[in-house]
């Protein structure tokens, strides 16, 4: 009998169905490794995701605020309830514009003849735009008749106190573009240390930085971020004006009558001229000055040199004894 010789691919493949077992627990493994591997990752990406979550949260926060409003002057502030509030956190750009922003309010409402030229003229000139600085020039000018140096002289001076800034602008990531400010001015005499409240004002300005602009060197100490004021404007405050201060010079205390010309008793002395400049209002007046009239109380007018007690006079909770010259008995 003639034998069938066995080709190479006849043995090849009786090899492989003698393998097929083992090829089937081969690709068995593999894919259970393969699962393994896509399993392994899910759960990483899905521990991922729950962190971040969890980081996140709370999605919505209330954060209560509290509206506080000054008695004498109206003026309302938000405050925020945080941990802290004495050192409020701020970020470092409203710490820059709120700085710059009080400096040209300061020097440009103040006035001290001792520090104008050193201090607040140069800070105004370097701050404010040419269509601010005009108003700010007309103000001091030797042919203004209202100008600081006629109605204070070098004896007195302006002190300005602010009250709150707000920022105005700046939505949406981008920075402010104004302010609002509130402040006080009182008149502050150098002979005797005494402080008068002059009004309450609200200046609203319009602010850019420019990097570029061209100063010397003693000018850029002065504004080195470049910070130049676009408009500027000043309007009364009509809230009350907070009381002048109690103590007087001498340890006498200020009768409040005596400055008010509808509500003068008839024995009250008369006010003296060198507590209050010329042209200045009285406390409690809001509005521009405006010159002072002739005479405060009928019959009595203001002297030509300063006086402590009139002749005759007595204090205040003290009656005149009467006699025969005041309509008494003899």
């Amino acid at each position: 009998m003639l034998k069938k010789k066995q080709s190479p691919k006849i043995d090849a493949a009786v090899a492989q169905s003698v393998n097929f077992e083992v090829s089937i627990a081969d690709m068995a493994r593999r894919s259970e490794r393969r699962a393994w591997i896509v399993a392994t990752c899910s759960v990483l990406v899905s521990l991922s995701l729950i962190g971040g979550y969890f980081y996140i949260l709370p999605l919505k926060e209330k954060v209560p605020y509290i509206v506080l409003a000054d008695p004498y002057s109206g003026t309302s502030t938000i405050s925020r309830l945080e941990d802290d509030l004495v050192n409020r956190r701020v970020t470092a750009n409203e710490a820059v514009n709120r700085s710059n922003i009080a400096h040209f309010v300061l020097a440009r409402e103040s006035y001290d003849l001792a520090l104008t030229n050193l201090r607040d003229w140069p800070t105004v000139m370097t701050m404010a735009a040419p269509q601010v600085a005009r108003p700010y020039l007309d103000l001091h000018s030797s042919s203004n008749e209202r100008s600081p140096y006629k109605l204070y002289g070098t004896t007195k001076a302006i002190r300005v106190k602010i009250l709150s800034i707000v920022l105005v602008g700046g939505g949406g990531g981008s920075p402010p573009k104004g302010a609002t400010v509130r402040f006080q001015r009182s008149v502050y005499d150098k002979g005797n240390g005494s402080t008068v409240p002059l009004d309450s004002k609200i200046a609203t300005m319009e602010f850019v930085y420019k990097p570029n602009l061209g100063m010397d060197d003693q000018n850029r100490v002065e504004n080195p971020l470049g910070f130049q004021v676009l408009s500027y404007r000043v309007d009364n405050d009509y809230g009350s004006t907070p009381p002048p201060e109690a103590p007087a010079p001498g340890g006498a205390v200020a009768d409040p009558n005596a400055v008010q010309p509808q509500a003068a008793a008839p024995t009250a002395a008369p006010m003296d001229p060198a507590d209050m400049p010329s042209g200045a209002i009285a406390p409690g007046q809001i509005g521009a000055p405006t010159p002072a009239p002739a005479a405060v109380q009928p019959g009595a007018a203001y002297p030509t040199t300063p006086v402590t007690e009139a002749p005759g006079a007595t204090a205040a909770g003290h009656p005149t004894p009467r006699s025969a010259a005041n309509g008494g008995r003899r």
